[in-house]
């Protein structure tokens, strides 16, 4: 702790400056880090609870009112991805059938309906991403801009000082490699982070694509053969 004392009040002011911005982009990217574990563990395995009831209660029941309140339900508990898909389409098919089109338009409709709803489901998955890709490029740079400033008062304390001793450079040298290393912790986490949740986001895209494509198919073929039974 003394070192870090020591480092710090012989910082100058823009270093001190660039030390802080990157604590709170630490900050910032580890909090990050925190929602997505979370966010994505609770769309998995709330996805898939949902995938197996919706396919129970379609094998036992055609009534679009009852599927479509069980799907609403599972998306009021938050983090479900594939209620939200099965939701728009389910509202897809009941539009289509009061305005009376055609079972081939219906179930056009309804896949256009899945899509854009995947669409959606993934911006949201990817959500505050963006933002740590950010911190990935500007960190290091920010911790060149203190290398730059802290190179900046070695020199200064060279011309202050009439000559090259130890003393006159130590601080300004401390201040650049102090900040380039901070830059650095910073930018390494956050990029390691950014690539396993994207990568976790693309296998839990193809799992939703896969699970609303089947379910919303399975469903309106058993809608559409019930109606026309009736």
């Amino acid at each position: 702790m003394e070192l870090i004392s020591e480092l710090w009040n012989a910082m100058a002011f823009t270093g001190k400056t660039v030390v802080v911005v990157l604590a709170v982009l630490s900050i910032y990217s580890y909090a990050v880090m925190i929602d997505r574990v979370l966010a994505l563990r609770w769309a998995r395995e709330r996805s898939e609870a949902l995938a197996a009831d919706f396919e129970a209660a379609i094998d036992s029941s055609v009534d679009v009112d009852e599927l479509s309140d069980r799907v609403q339900q599972a998306e009021e508990a938050g983090h479900n991805p594939l209620a939200t898909v099965l939701r728009g389409a389910l509202k897809e098919y009941v539009m289509l059938r009061r305005e009376e089109e055609s079972d081939q338009l219906v179930t056009e409709g309804v896949e256009v309906e899945v899509g854009r709803g995947l669409d959606v489901a993934v911006a949201n998955l990817r959500v505050r991403l963006p933002g740590m890709a950010t911190i990935v490029g500007v960190a290091p740079f920010l911790g060149l801009f203190g290398t730059v400033t802290g190179l900046i008062s070695a020199f200064r304390g060279i011309a202050s000082g009439g000559g090259g001793g130890l003393a006159a450079v130590s601080a300004g040298i401390s201040e650049a490699l102090v900040t380039t290393v901070i830059g650095l912790f910073v930018a390494m986490p956050a990029l390691w982070a950014y690539n396993v949740f994207m990568n976790r986001v693309d296998n839990l895209a193809i799992g939703l694509h896969n699970s609303a494509s089947r379910l919303s198919g399975h469903c309106v073929r058993r809608l559409l053969r019930a109606r026309r039974a009736a």
